[in-house]
């Protein structure tokens, strides 16, 4: 069995398990290449950059017995662990990696549709008779766990979904018994990969929550971005996806209200006015909340065995106008569109008006209008509109919605 010689001191294992991705934590971990597995160029690498040990301390480096064994820097050396699956709650899964756990709860879905849209995602779904009205997203299915061997059957007893594994895998938490709770540390990441060329768009008022990220990649293509997974790294096998801020701040995100199957979008409200995404029931808002008014420079996706984290310049979250009624009439003939009870503190206002005919991801959708605001009524595209409205047989509805530079969008209610 051949040997390798690690050495790395208690300021990086606590950078390992401190932070999921911030610009600070990526440089002192050195992240693209700093998965679990350890070479002798990269360990020699975080010994000169982050250490700065002497030939004396190299010669007293901890030996690793086994080369396939993945670095477990996190693990106390002195106890014999079982490694094994299990199902947690949404807080048990981000504990330790985000700012806080304690306002999770279970997700409500309204409808008995989406059930297996996500591998790892646990419900209370039966079928769809009895779950007509909606189920519930409990947690997190498949998480792999490092559980003291002396506590493996109290474990069990309080979580009956734990299933011993043969190895020990390369990402996983570490679970500690005591009475007849556990707890949780937080994940020790495989990071596979860190990307910092990718391009952030954050939306307001989408028809997913309050505001929505976009992440387009550039030299990479690891998120899904079609309805298959196959060739993404990330896509319905994702576990968790945790949004971090400037000030430190981390919000981890669930199924169906923030995560999507298209896993390059994710979503989230405050609280606020959310009448233009009821569609939408979300969990977790408190935290939530929080990243109003906050810089967004980084996501990262969790899946089983790895971590991928997007890095980006600080994109700003735009608060939400409370209390506020727009209103908006079309007028089919006129080819016009006016607006009332427009906003006073809106900076720079522009409208989008869309014309939808059909539902769903069949729905056809023409934008009519798009432009300033600077007065209460505007002119359709009069060649948008003709297109628009060339379907007779079915009957469109409008959507719209004001932009500015120093508020998320207003929606406009459509009379």
């Amino acid at each position: 069995m051949k040997k390798k010689l690690l050495t790395m001191s208690m300021a990086v294992v606590t950078a390992m398990l401190a932070g999921c991705g911030s610009q600070a934590e990526v440089t002192e971990v050195g992240a693209p290449e700093s998965s679990v597995e350890v070479s002798e160029e990269s360990s020699a690498a975080v010994d000169e950059s982050s250490v700065g040990a002497s030939d004396e301390a190299n010669a007293e480096a901890t030996t690793v017995e086994d080369e396939e064994t993945p670095l477990a820097a996190a693990l106390d050396p002195n106890t014999e662990y079982v490694f094994g699956t299990a199902t947690l709650t949404f807080a048990e899964f981000y504990a330790g990696d985000v700012s806080s756990t304690d306002s999770y709860d279970a997700v409500s879905s309204a409808t008995a549709k989406k059930y297996e849209l996500f591998e790892n995602m646990n419900t209370d779904f039966v079928d769809e008779t009895t779950n007509a009205e909606g189920y519930h997203i409990l947690g997190v299915k498949n998480v792999n766990v490092a559980v003291p061997a002396d506590q493996v059957e109290d474990y069990k007893k309080i979580n009956d979904s734990f299933v011993e594994a043969s190895e020990q895998p390369s990402q996983y938490k570490i679970v500690s018994v005591e009475g007849e709770e556990a707890d949780y540390s937080a994940t020790v990441l495989n990071i596979a990969d860190t990307v910092e060329d990718a391009e952030v768009e954050l939306l307001t008022g989408s028809n997913w929550g309050d505001y929505q990220i976009n992440i387009t990649e550039k030299s990479t293509a690891y998120l899904r971005n079609t309805r298959e997974d196959e060739g993404f790294a990330i896509g319905s096998g994702v576990q968790g996806v945790i949004v971090e801020t400037q000030s430190g701040l981390k919000v981890g995100m669930e199924y169906l209200q923030s995560v999507w199957v298209q896993p390059y979008e994710v979503s989230f409200n405050i609280s606020a006015d959310n009448s233009h995404n009821t569609r939408v029931t979300f969990d977790n808002i408190d935290e939530l909340s929080k990243l109003e008014e906050e810089n967004i420079v980084s996501v990262t996706y969790i899946n089983q065995n790895d971590a991928y984290v997007y890095n980006f310049a600080p994109v700003y979250v735009k608060p939400v106008l409370r209390d506020v009624k727009v209103k908006g009439t079309a007028d089919v003939e006129a080819l016009t569109f006016t607006v009332s009870e427009i906003p006073d503190a809106l900076e720079n206002p522009k409208l989008s008006v869309t014309y939808v005919v059909g539902e769903g991801h069949d729905a056809v959708r023409t934008v009519v209008y798009e432009g300033e605001l600077t007065d209460t009524t505007v002119n359709f595209d009069e060649a948008a509109a003709k297109e628009a409205f060339a379907d007779t047989t079915q009957e469109g509805s409008y959507t719209a919605v004001i932009s500015s530079d120093n508020y998320a969008n207003v929606a406009v209610t459509v009379e």
